[in-house]
């Protein structure tokens, strides 16, 4: 298969404008201004940009479902959707996302994800365990009444399972017993990461230290700022070569309050996430996520009892927000959605646009509109009109 998208702007290390991208058996074997773009023969398929943006796919690593679907309930179904879903907002890659549930019906999620198989819509990149091993004092919208402190038989079985598509682990640093699953998952290649956790500054850094390498919707579900008792945001705030997620919705985090993380981390540290829950893309209404009824009003998904619960948000909605707040420029924004969550799994040759990288590519208006989605060439979503 060769494909070429031409007549754009591309963003990459370097912005070509007008630029292209050129796909050949799935990678990129060109990338840069059109007026260098090689002879093509009439083996290769020509995609006319019309002066969008030739940007990379996006990679959303906390997503629990969307489009009426949840995915610890939907099964192989709810990922089929999801994934078809996700690609009309530039998502070529994601990991489907469990909530603190029983386990049986965490080991029916690993199961799910590790015979999934389609050529449909977005990838699925492996699975994210969000939970349960949390801390209660911070549960949010987990059921309390299933977290649970960190088990290593349960991990193996599921690892066993997975393999490698057990991609990442949110986990409360502070609870007995974390740090011995910390270890367990590090050895594997596992990425993990601290959520739900009402862990002091001293136990956050001391799970980073340990290998800890991810925070989980920084600002939420944890132990806030103080000046003097500084918490997991702060240790995230000072925290070298540590990813912080964000839900980029303006609900879940105040602007100002994003702003402050970005100059703290710097942008190669930055990941945008959604959290969205089933509600995604769908009207004001009830639903659900895992065990639990979620009720959503304009736009925020909450527990009966006011506990936010995942958001209604897309990728490419995060990404315009963080550019419309003023907050990043939009090559910045991409980069918060592409290429760094991918280097926070540790994928190679993954999340960005660099000849020999793998061809997934979107195409975006100026009004981010989402007009193509590419996942290694394949077209994976076209705008309708």
């Amino acid at each position: 298969m060769k494909l070429c998208i031409f007549n754009g702007t591309v963003v990459s290390d370097t912005i070509f404008s007008p630029g292209a991208v050129c796909i050949e058996d799935g990678v990129i074997s060109f990338l840069g201004p059109s007026e260098e773009l090689p002879p093509l023969d009439g083996q290769w398929e020509k995609v006319n940009a019309n002066g969008s943006w030739i940007a990379p796919g996006l990679i959303d690593v906390h997503i629990h479902g969307c489009a009426g679907e949840d995915f610890m309930e939907g099964g192989s179904h709810a990922l089929q959707t999801m994934a078809e879903h996700v690609a009309g907002s530039g998502v070529t890659g994601f990991l489907p996302s469990t909530v603190t549930a029983s386990r049986a019906k965490t080991r029916r999620a690993a199961e799910t994800v590790a015979s999934y198989n389609s050529d449909r819509g977005a990838e699925v990149l492996g699975i994210h365990l969000e939970g349960p091993y949390l801390n209660e004092q911070k549960k949010g919208a987990q059921l309390g009444e299933e977290i649970r402190r960190a088990d290593l038989e349960e991990l193996d079985q599921l690892y066993s399972i997975l393999g490698e598509r057990l991609q990442l682990v949110t986990i409360a640093p502070e609870v007995p017993g974390s740090f011995a699953a910390v270890q367990w998952l590090i050895e594997r290649g596992i990425t993990v990461s601290a959520g739900h956790t009402d862990a002091s500054y001293e136990d956050a850094m001391e799970g980073f230290r340990r290998g800890i390498s991810h925070v989980a919707h920084t600002y939420n579900g944890m132990r806030g700022l103080h000046h003097r008792d500084p918490g997991v945001v702060g240790a995230a705030f000072a925290a070298p070569h540590v990813f912080s997620e964000i839900i980029a919705d303006g609900i879940h985090v105040h602007p100002g309050a994003m702003e402050a993380l970005v100059k703290a981390k710097g942008v190669d540290w930055m990941i945008l996430v959604t959290d969205a829950v089933q509600a995604a893309g769908l009207p004001d209404g009830e639903y659900i996520l895992g065990d639990q009824v979620i009720y959503v009003q304009d736009g925020a998904a909450r527990l009966e009892a006011g506990n936010l619960a995942g958001s209604t948000l897309s990728l490419m909605d995060a990404v315009k927000n963080m550019v419309e707040f003023g907050i990043a420029s939009f090559k910045d924004a991409l980069q918060m959605a592409s290429l760094n969550p991918a280097r926070s799994l540790g994928l190679r040759r993954r999340g960005w646009l660099r000849e020999t990288y793998q061809g997934d590519v979107v195409l975006i208006s100026p009004a981010f509109v989402v007009e193509k989605t590419f996942v290694a060439g394949r077209l994976a979503y076209q705008r309708e009109g």
